[in-house]
């Protein structure tokens, strides 16, 4: 191995690979961390073959203390230290919204679209002058004065009838939420 000889380390790998194993698996007591741990043994093994010193100890005892000091290592690291590689982490943007955040994005999403729909409904209840004046006052921002010139009325009648043609609305929908009880959410809801 000393030498790069790939056969040389396959042979050593089958004939030792189950005592390694069953070693790190003793320690760690989590076969997919004892797998990691012996395939980095073996790498270690293999990258210091060289720095073996047959006096010190036997081959195989060598390789396991090797396997069974990382077994210790990461026995002794807390549970969310375990896995080294941390990179894949690095690669989400700092910007991107967490899963909760996104969970309430889909639920808000949904609410809106529901409020939207329950609203577009309502609105074809009322008589069609009435739901112009709503239109062009809450989705194009036309103000009361304006819709008294193009009407002919004064602007408190302006007022008047879209108040009833909001209350009008609110009931044709039924219970809603409180925030969508005012002309803001009408206009968000028609804006979409």
């Amino acid at each position: 191995m000393v030498e790069g000889d790939e056969p040389a380390f396959e042979r050593l790998h089958a004939a030792t690979r189950r005592k390694l194993f069953s070693t790190v698996l003793l320690v760690v007591r989590r076969r997919h961390l004892a797998e990691e741990i012996v395939q980095e043994a073996y790498v270690r093994i293999w990258l210091n073959a060289a720095a073996y010193r047959p006096a010190l100890a036997s081959p195989m005892m060598w390789m396991i203390t090797i396997a069974r000091n990382l077994a210790i290592d990461a026995a002794r690291r807390p549970s969310r230290e375990i896995y080294r590689d941390h990179s894949v982490l690095l690669e989400f943007p700092a910007d991107a919204p967490t899963a909760l955040e996104s969970m309430e994005s889909r639920e808000n999403e949904s609410d809106t679209l529901r409020l939207q729909q329950s609203m577009l409904s309502a609105l074809q209840t009322l008589d069609p002058t009435r739901r112009h004046l709503v239109i062009a006052a809450y989705l194009y921002g036309e103000s009361r004065h304006q819709l008294a010139e193009q009407y002919g009325v004064p602007v408190n009648t302006i007022k008047t009838w879209l108040r009833r043609a909001l209350l009008h609305v609110r009931a044709q929908i039924g219970t809603m939420p409180a925030s969508a009880h005012d002309a803001g959410a009408l206009t968000t809801a028609l804006s979409y």
